[in-house]
């Protein structure tokens, strides 16, 4: 499997190849990529100039690609100011590793610079789409280092830097999916994962829904009650309601440890806490 070095670029670019120089002591990198707002007029134009030239010049032999991230009107975003720069923000980075992902790499992001919010994203995006063989990571360096602006920390000191793996929960995609999704596709799922009702409701029959459905209209029918509302055996309706329950125990986390899964179906139909 093939690996590219993914980092997003801050106001403190030396940053990405301080931790690249750790990170490739272990992984066998075939490429670099720079996820950037825009190279003109944003905060992080000169910072992503000079990273451009030391990593041709450093890691000449390492193919380099700059991925814009641009504003959901396609103009030049500069910064995350608003929701929409936010949104904006937040494909930019779904899209990159979607597209990595597409063509079979192992994806390890780094999250080198830029505004937490950025940050926050970032790992959102990661969150989706990554899976165990990928990796997010964050540089933590002495503040004595990093005053100097080195772009690569002297042999003696490379140990005091600290490249740090951020946990996320990798995605669920079973493998070879991701190669026909887009990126509408990733955010219905988005949605979906965001309802749990919504989430439930995808996995059941039609025959199950409607079992759920009368018991959160009628939170107080027995079995017997519903079963004579639906013209179904009371057995039957045992039956779907055992069915919805080992559903729910898949969909959701830690789903084996719902004590009560009556009241937890019933919470979930109604939309309660």
């Amino acid at each position: 499997m093939h690996h590219i070095y993914l980092a997003t670029v801050g106001q403190r670019p030396q940053a990405v190849t301080v931790a690249f120089d750790n990170l490739r002591i272990k992984y066998p990198y075939q490429r670099i990529g720079l996820l950037h707002t825009d190279p003109l007029q944003s905060g992080i134009a000169e910072p992503l100039r000079a990273l451009q030239s030391e990593i041709r010049r450093a890691y000449a032999e390492l193919p380099l690609e700059l991925r814009e991230i641009r504003a959901l009107d396609d103009s030049p975003l500069l910064d995350i100011e608003d929701e929409n720069a936010a949104e904006a923000y937040f494909y930019g980075v779904l899209d990159a590793l979607l597209y990595y992902k597409q063509q079979g790499y192992s994806v390890h992001l780094m999250v080198a610079g830029g505004r937490k919010a950025m940050s926050v994203y970032a790992v959102y995006a990661a969150s989706l789409l990554l899976d165990e063989h990928d990796a997010v990571w964050t540089v933590l360096t002495p503040k004595d280092i990093m005053e100097h602006n080195l772009w690569h920390v002297p042999s003696a000191d490379r140990a005091r830097v600290q490249v740090t793996p951020m946990p996320f929960l990798p995605s669920r995609f079973a493998p070879t999916t991701l190669e026909s999704l887009t990126r509408q596709d990733i955010i219905e799922h988005l949605k979906k994962r965001l309802n749990r009702k919504e989430m439930l409701l995808a996995r059941l029959t039609d025959a199950q829904k409607r079992v759920a459905n009368v018991l959160a209209l009628h939170d107080d029918y027995s079995d017997t009650q519903i079963a004579d509302l639906l013209a179904l055996s009371e057995r039957t309706v045992q039956r779907h309601l055992q069915d919805i329950y080992e559903r729910m125990r898949d969909v959701f986390d830690f789903g084996d440890r719902i004590r009560d899964p009556r009241l937890a179906l019933i919470k979930i139909m109604k939309g309660w806490e």
